[in-house]
């Protein structure tokens, strides 16, 4: 059956919590007692924006949180007797974000927590993010997921934080090949939760991050062993079992007689190999067949792409499935292409959704590339409302904007929900339990729907083309939707998948104690 996601305007998404269900989800810390749902407070504070931390490689860095919070505006008529009967008082709206309130509020000043939880006190939790914008090789790389963050962070804190606790963010800088030091950093610096950081190289992470206990709401995940890491849910997950193949049943349509000579050209190392391999394995369930599934490029930069675009010419391929970076390496090698003649078009992922990448297009030499999205593209925020406060909020705290930063946002929303929901005492068991408990979210309406208490991905896609410096949709026609199939969700097995050593409940044992 197919569906069509309409502007995600209907659903106002809560935690479910529900029991546990088997062998779908992830086994996860146990709660001594039972979460609640609580909607986030009326109550606003005067703003206060956090200052951008220093980006030190492998080091760590605060974002101040905001200092005073106002007391509630909500009159106390508690103890007043005289109010005549039709006297009522009115409370503020809620403050939202999309189709939902913000997961933020002053609390009610009877935090329990007493410092025995690893992160956090009754007025302040600790938690930590980063990329890899230290990489001499792209500068900035994904530094609008960490901009997201800190906008996030100060807008929660504005209304009063996690209950009344002010959030600290200490950032880390993975430079791409330096994830070991920066999660240990992350360690040692006794932080709650990861939230919504995103390292290239995450399987380098998990046997320190395991170690330590640290909790993972990521950005995104690139390993099977992060993908289906113990403690780690994902606001859109990625997991290695199962792949969204939407977008190549779309692409299949669109080109139905050169998807039966497909080619992949990735970069050199496991987040992008990792990503063929999925493309591969799904595909092929949806008529695409591959003359050449082993062309890789150095991820540090080529001198000449030429090569390169004689392999793909001699394989006669007429298709390229791209994983990798749009700038430099994907601009280089579709500019080489123009120059020797190769016309084809080229699928590739949502992080070449970005406005750098379009504004570097202005000789169009990659008019033919096809990106999908599981998100709701910027040119559509007027008809999406939860895109438009995204836009606004990066706007309000500075920074810049990417799809795959719309991600982080969703990532704090649903770990802020998480949070929020276990009151007066905050642990990670709680948290924790929440997470694993929410089965439909869409980050507010920010993207398709998605499981992350069941590390199901989403089954809906759209695809985009650029167009000289605009992306322009394709399918589905209309703007603010998906394509959406109950079929769209594709069992897989690739080689990282039986490195990961799944267990029943798809949890990695790659890197457990004595695996």
């Amino acid at each position: 059956m197919r569906r069509t996601g309409h502007r995600f305007a209907a659903v106002l998404v809560t935690l479910a919590f529900v029991a546990a269900a088997c062998g779908k989800d992830r086994e996860s810390s146990s709660s001594t007692a039972a979460p609640t749902t609580t909607a986030a407070a009326a109550t606003t504070a005067a703003p206060t924006t956090s200052a951008a931390p220093e980006t030190t490689t492998a080091a760590s860095a605060d974002t101040t949180p905001a200092s005073e919070v106002a007391g509630s505006t909500t009159p106390d008529t508690a103890a007043d007797t005289t109010l005549p009967p039709e006297t009522t008082t009115t409370l503020p709206a809620a403050d939202m974000f999309g189709d939902a309130p913000w997961p933020c509020s002053p609390g009610d000043g009877n935090n329990a927590d007493d410092g025995s939880e690893v992160g956090v006190t009754k007025d302040g939790i600790q938690i930590a993010t980063g990329d890899d914008a230290g990489y001499a090789g792209s500068p900035g790389l994904n530094s609008e997921m960490t901009d997201a963050m800190k906008a996030a962070v100060a807008k929660c804190n504005e209304l009063g934080g996690i209950n009344g606790r002010q959030i600290t963010l200490k950032y880390y800088d993975a430079a791409l090949f330096n994830v070991g030091p920066a999660i240990q950093q992350a360690c040692d610096d006794k932080n709650f939760f990861l939230v919504g950081e995103g390292w290239a190289f995450d399987s380098n992470q998990e046997e320190t991050r395991l170690g330590c206990g640290l909790p993972a709401v990521p950005t995104y995940a690139t390993s099977a062993a992060f993908a289906h890491g113990k403690d780690v849910y994902a606001s859109l997950p990625t997991p290695s079992d199962e792949t969204p193949v939407g977008l190549y049943v779309q692409f299949a349509k669109l080109f139905p007689d050169r998807v039966t000579k497909a080619a992949a050209l990735v970069g050199a190392f496991a987040a992008t190999q990792e990503s063929r391999d999925r493309a591969i394995a799904g595909s092929e369930q949806f008529g695409w067949t591959w003359v050449s599934k082993t062309i890789e490029y150095n991820p540090v930069g080529e001198a000449d792409w030429t090569p390169f675009v004689k392999q793909i010419q001699d394989a006669g391929a007429g298709v390229v499935y791209w994983s990798g970076t749009c700038l430099p390496s994907l601009q280089l090698f579709m500019q080489a292409a123009k120059a020797n003649g190769l016309d084809i078009p080229v699928l590739t992922e949502a992080n070449h959704y970005a406005s750098v990448c379009a504004q570097a297009n202005a000789d169009g030499a990659m008019n033919n590339v096809y990106v999908r999205v599981a998100t709701i593209p910027f040119e559509e925020a007027d008809v999406n409302k939860a895109t438009q406060d995204y836009l606004d909020l990066i706007q309000k705290y500075g920074g810049k904007t990417s799809l795959l930063a719309t991600t982080t946002v969703s990532s704090f929303l649903l770990w802020a929900q998480s949070a929020s929901a276990c009151g007066a005492t905050l642990t990670r068991a709680c948290t924790l339990d929440n997470l694993k408990n929410t089965h439909s979210w869409t980050g507010h309406g920010l993207h398709a729907e998605s499981d992350p208490g069941g590390n199901h991905p989403s089954s809906c896609s759209a695809l985009l083309k650029l167009d000289g410096t605009k992306y322009d949709r394709v399918v589905p026609a209309e703007r603010g939707t998906f394509e959406c199939e109950d079929g769209w969700i594709a069992k897989i097995d690739t080689p990282a998948l039986e490195a990961a050593k799944l267990d029943a409940n798809r949890i990695s044992q790659q890197f457990a104690t004595g695996g």
